[in-house]
């Protein structure tokens, strides 16, 4: 008996011990995100500059950067441009500590803004940026933004998946 008891505790440890692999997606805003038809950041990038009147999309691009202060905005890259940054209608947020390199799903409205100089350093601020950095700032520029309004981001970790 005592046999049987040992056996089936170590089994159970040894099960219980042995660490899976699930991806987890979070959900964030208002929009829950369709990914059937999601398409690259590169095609999405190119497709507005083709046609800037069609303007929603669902792309998917990995992380590059994390709003530090509130989780407010998120930047990606696409492979041939510069950095895109991604804002959150209606202000919903991310948490800071997201993970750079995980795989958003993004959906929302592309667009193009003039970005004062005052907005730029603020940015930088919030990326934790220099101080040297945020000096160089001195001119407003116009660069492609991306509205979302549903964000997914996928997690790699050792526990049950978010639901």
């Amino acid at each position: 008996m005592k046999l049987i008891f040992v056996a089936l505790s170590l089994l159970v440890f040894v099960f219980s011990s042995c660490k899976s692999t699930h991806i987890a997606y979070k959900h964030y805003g208002p929009v829950e995100v369709d990914t059937t038809n999601t398409i690259s950041l590169d095609q999405m990038v190119a497709n507005f500059k083709a046609n800037p009147q069609n303007n929603i999309y669902t792309f998917q691009a990995p992380l590059m950067g994390v709003c530090q202060t509130a989780g407010c905005w998120v930047s990606v890259q696409p492979s041939n441009a510069e950095p895109i940054r991604v804002r959150f209608k209606d202000h919903f947020l991310i948490p800071p500590q997201t993970e750079i390199n995980s795989m958003a799903y993004f959906h929302g409205r592309a667009y193009f803004d003039t970005l004062s100089v005052e907005l730029q350093k603020h940015f930088l601020e919030d990326a934790k940026a220099s101080q040297e950095e945020i000096d160089k700032i001195t001119t407003p520029v116009i660069e492609l933004n991306f509205e979302a309004d549903g964000v997914w981001v996928r997690k790699i970790n050792s526990s049950k998946p978010n639901k």
